[in-house]
């Protein structure tokens, strides 16, 4: 088994995006990742780096990609990949300490790489994968969804580093502005809930990727928070998605109760769990 290195973009994710794309929701970060750049949405760091795993025969037996300082996400391994990556993450990409994927094989690679670098792994958080068929909208809540708009910008950046700070305090953080200002540029992938003529939440969608989207920066305003506000906003962005033909997705941090039983009650369903390990 084998890693090789891609440098350019256009070349790399034509010959991983099919493969991903067979099983588009578990696939979707990844998926989502690849196509923001491809499309302009993101623009592509000059040091991402982006793996191909290749078993017998050069057939694709893993993907990895690491969009700097971020951890690297890692699609489905083969068996006896995560021994091949950790040689080839030693070896060129030292710089790589941080990765999230399924919980068994990060743990792996986790320890393969501490082996080979002297270090130690740390689990650092736990999630899990949610989609959703059927919504259940949440009853008695006050006010209403609306696609956002330019005059919102602002404002949503400013939750956007609320957001960041709050959820994301031990990761990098990245321009809390580059989320907002790609979504209002495209339409229809940022919403607010409003309630006594102001917005009170908002939630985004990805682009679609391979038909799927996955909801993230749902976020409250501490003193707005109690009211159902993010629960509703969520019911009424995935119903439209599905109106749409898209299947919605989203993560939630297993260390947080709270939104784990929000989403559920308004219908998403477990689909897999991941990890974010590191290695000092």
């Amino acid at each position: 088994m084998r890693v090789t290195a891609d440098t350019v973009l256009a070349e790399y994710a034509p010959t991983v995006m099919p493969w991903l794309s067979s099983e588009p929701i578990r696939n979707n970060q990844l998926l989502t990742l690849l196509q923001s750049r491809m499309d302009g949405i993101v623009a592509p760091e000059s040091d991402l780096l982006m793996l191909r795993i290749l078993g017998d025969g050069d057939t694709l037996a893993g993907v990895a990609v690491c969009p700097p300082p971020f951890a690297m996400l890692l699609s489905e391994l083969a068996e006896g990949a995560e021994a091949a990556l950790a040689d080839y993450l030693v070896a060129h990409a030292p710089q790589v300490r941080r990765f999230t994927g399924l919980p068994e094989q990060t743990q792996r690679l986790a320890a393969e790489l501490a082996g080979r670098a002297g270090g130690s792994a740390t689990l650092l958080a736990s999630y899990r994968m949610f989609d959703v068929v059927r919504v259940v909208p949440p009853a008695g809540v006050a006010g209403r969804p609306r696609e956002a708009a330019t005059a919102d910008r602002d404002l949503l950046v400013a939750w956007s580093a609320a957001f960041q700070r709050e959820a994301l305090a031990d990761h990098p953080h990245s321009n809390p502005a580059a989320p907002i200002d790609g979504r209002l540029a495209l339409g229809g992938l940022l919403w607010v809930w409003e309630a006594g003529g102001e917005p009170v939440s908002m939630a985004a969608l990805t682009a679609p990727a391979a038909g799927v989207v996955r909801l993230n920066l749902v976020y409250t305003p501490p003193r707005r928070r109690g009211n159902g506000y993010a629960g509703a906003l969520v019911a009424a962005v995935s119903t439209a998605a599905l109106t749409a033909g898209l299947r919605p997705t989203l993560f939630t941090d297993l260390a947080n109760p709270t939104s784990n039983k929000i989403y559920q009650a308004i219908g998403y369903r477990p689909m897999q769990d991941t990890a974010l390990w590191e290695v000092d």
